[in-house]
Formats: C-alpha cells, sequence, structure tokens
C-alpha cells in the first residue's frame, strides 16, 4: 500500500449501515524487458546530412515499463548528446508489447571522437536485470559543398506514379499560384573547407521539348568563401497549368566536383470563380431597366486582380449599349469577395444572349459568366366592326 485515502466529512445515521463485499486485485512485477541492441556503429556521414538506425524494445513484465533515455559522453559521462538524438526518448510501455525506437546521427563538424552512451532510466526495474545501455559511434566526413535545400515529397510522389527520379539527384521544388508569375525560390550553398572556391550553374537544354525556358538562374556564377555561406536563386515563370521539369548541373571546376539537380515547378490554378454561372433578366420593356448583383469570389490567401472584356459586355453589334457592368475591373481581396452590378436596358426588341469574360490575372483561362434578356415594345392595332365596303379614292365614304 502506498497511501491511504482520507474519508470526506460525514454524518452518520443510526440504523444505516450495510455491509457489502468488495473485491480487489492488484499486479506486482518488477519492469523487465527485451533489447538485442546493445551497441551501433554508424557508417561514414557527410557534415550536414543524417543516418539512422531503429531498433525494438520489448517489456516482458506485468507492469507498464516508464523509460527515459539520456546520451552521455562515454569519456567523461557528462550529459552531452552531440550529433545524436532517439525517439521516443520518454514514454511508456504497456505488458507485453514492443515499442521501436529510431537513433539519428546528424554530425554539424568532423570530429575524433563520435562515441556517446544511450543509457534508458527505467523505473522499478528488476534487480536481477542489468541497465539498458547501448554504445554509439560514428564517422564524419567534411563534403567539399552542402546545399541547404527545403525538403521536398517530389521523388516519393514520383515512386508512387511508377516514374522514379534518378537518386544521384537533388531536388529544387517550387509551387506556383497561377500562371505568367515570376516565381523565386532561394537556399544557401556552404563551403565547410579551409579554401574558398568559384562555382558555376548550367541548364541541361532538353532536345525533346521546344519551349521557352522556365527556369532561371539569377546567380549563374560567383564565389564561396572557406567557412561561408552563398545564397543561390533560382526563378519561374510558368505559361501553362501543370508541371514542368528542368536539369542543370552545379559545378566546382578546381575541385572537380559537379551536382546534377532537378528543378520542377508546379502550376496551381488560383481559386477564384463567380458566386453563380449564369444570370437570366427575363423580358423587359424597351428603355426599361433592371439591375442584379453578382459576386466574384477569392478563396486564395492573396488578393486577385481582375478585368471584365470590354468587347465581351458589349456583345453583338445588334445589341447596341444594352448592357453595363460595374466596376470593370478591380481587386478581390485575399479570402473575401466583391459585388458586381449587372445592368439590363434593352435597346432594341430582340433576345439577347451574353457571355461575359473575365481576366483573373494568374489565371490561364479567363472566367465566363452567361447573361440572358429579352427587350419588347408594346404594339398597337386597329380593327373595324363593320362588314368591308369597297371604296376609292375619287368617290367620299360615310362611316
Amino acid at each position: 500500500m502506498i497511501e491511504v485515502i482520507a474519508e470526506p466529512e460525514f454524518q452518520k445515521v443510526d440504523g444505516s449501515e450495510k455491509t457489502f463485499p468488495l473485491k480487489t486485485s492488484a499486479v506486482i512485477d518488477y519492469a523487465s524487458y527485451d533489447c538485442e541492441v546493445n551497441r551501433v556503429d554508424f557508417r561514414p556521414t557527410l557534415m550536414y546530412a543524417a543516418r539512422t538506425f531503429k531498433f525494438t524494445i520489448k517489456n516482458t513484465s506485468l507492469i507498464n515499463l516508464d523509460f527515459n533515455f539520456k546520451i552521455a559522453n562515454s569519456s567523461t559521462g557528462i550529459l552531452d548528446a552531440g550529433p545524436y538524438s532517439i525517439i521516443p526518448k520518454k514514454g511508456s510501455i504497456a505488458p507485453d508489447c514492443d515499442d521501436n525506437f529510431i537513433v539519428k546521427f546528424s554530425p554539424i563538424e568532423v570530429e575524433a571522437d563520435f562515441s556517446r552512451i544511450l543509457s534508458a532510466n527505467i523505473n522499478n526495474l528488476n534487480p536481477n536485470k542489468d541497465a539498458l545501455i547501448i554504445e554509439a559511434n560514428g564517422i564524419a566526413e567534411r563534403p567539399v559543398i552542402h546545399f541547404e535545400l527545403p525538403p521536398s515529397t517530389y521523388r516519393e510522389k514520383k515512386e508512387k506514379d511508377m516514374t522514379p527520379v534518378d537518386t544521384k539527384l537533388k531536388v529544387i521544388e517550387f509551387e506556383s499560384l497561377g500562371t505568367n508569375i515570376k516565381n523565386t525560390k532561394r537556399f544557401m550553398a556552404v563551403n565547410p573547407t579551409s579554401s574558398g572556391y568559384e562555382f558555376e550553374w548550367e541548364e541541361i537544354p532538353d532536345l525533346d521539348k521546344k519551349q521557352k525556358p522556365l527556369f532561371r538562374c539569377v546567380t549563374p556564377k560567383g564565389l564561396i568563401l572557406s567557412g561561408k555561406k552563398s545564397e543561390m536563386v533560382f526563378e519561374y515563370t510558368p505559361d501553362s497549368v501543370g508541371e514542368h521539369e528542368s536539369k542543370w548541373v552545379f559545378r566546382i571546376p578546381s575541385e572537380g566536383i559537379t551536382q546534377t539537380f532537378l528543378v520542377v515547378g508546379h502550376v496551381n490554378e488560383p481559386n477564384v470563380l463567380f458566386q453563380t454561372g449564369k444570370l437570366k433578366f427575363g423580358p423587359l420593356l424597351l428603355q426599361g431597366k433592371n439591375k442584379e448583383t453578382i459576386r466574384i469570389i477569392n478563396q486564395e490567401h492573396i488578393p486577385f486582380a481582375f478585368n471584365f472584356s470590354k468587347e465581351s459586355v458589349k456583345g453583338s453589334p445588334d445589341y447596341g449599349d444594352s448592357l453595363r457592368v460595374s466596376p470593370m475591373s478591380g481587386v478581390v481581396p485575399a479570402l473575401s469577395d466583391l459585388p458586381i452590378e449587372i445592368n439590363f436596358s434593352p435597346k432594341f426588341e430582340l433576345t439577347y444572349n451574353y457571355n461575359l469574360t473575365c481576366n483573373v490575372k494568374r489565371k490561364a483561362r479567363p472566367l465566363v459568366f452567361n447573361i440572358k434578356g429579352e427587350g419588347y415594345k408594346i404594339h398597337h392595332s386597329v380593327f373595324a366592326d363593320e362588314p368591308k365596303v369597297e371604296v376609292s379614292s375619287s368617290s367620299p365614304f360615310d362611316l
């Protein structure tokens, strides 16, 4: 028994005593585990890169196994994780269950000794069971160049599409919201060596695709000093919706180093639309006026400019100036909408059919809105109830 919980205050009522059977159970055991790993040796790893090792711990006891990993320097015993980390670091494993652990080795400098001790503090560990200790060691190598590229899922996506990407290629990925807009991607290149060098970029032409270049390197040449970083800048200006690729080669001539990059661009059509796709005014007396309001909706996180085509508002030459749109141009705020007034005043007695086109910046295709209406006028007719009488222009006729 660990603690007795005090009863709340109460007042005893005579004759109310009752006896109930209370069944209790308890599980008593020491924590114990099963782990086949006691040493991890990582292969030589480039600075700024990473390697991982996966292992399993099984709880062989009848109680929860509560653990907390600590990483210490094997020489000094001082807590010092260095380039190592473990996931999960702290937690609990249910009885007769297991959990997977991942040790990560990610050096950022070359050192002579990377040996560390990973020890798990386990609550109520069986005195006859050795403490869980794993020795870790690794070797770091200094690269000539390191690129600080953001993570990309393009490789995994292409593997699912059964079109795998060469593992030797580094991927630079763009996302463009619409077409005919300049998108910029910036990343740093690090020179971890003891001497500076010059670099250059060159695009590998694709002879099978005869199209104007969509990608441009803003930093085609430059110098990276020892221990410094240099910013690399690429631009992507798509002219059509879809996915575009281009291969580039990065060179360090003095070191004989080359690295091929796959530059990828994705174009997403901006989600800007009309509240409805059509409007019907119905019959309207000539020179009469009718007004309706429609809304143009912007579901994106940035504003978009728009303008209506004057030719589409004018419609057929037979329509005259029967339709007006206000405003003809403007900007729809981000995550908002804008009212558009449609005024219809038929000038001629006929049926009207307009297909308004609204050009939205960055959209490859304009929005189309259909408007129908009809103009009419009142026609007068005079009829005589008398029988038909033959008359001539020379003879008088009396009614």
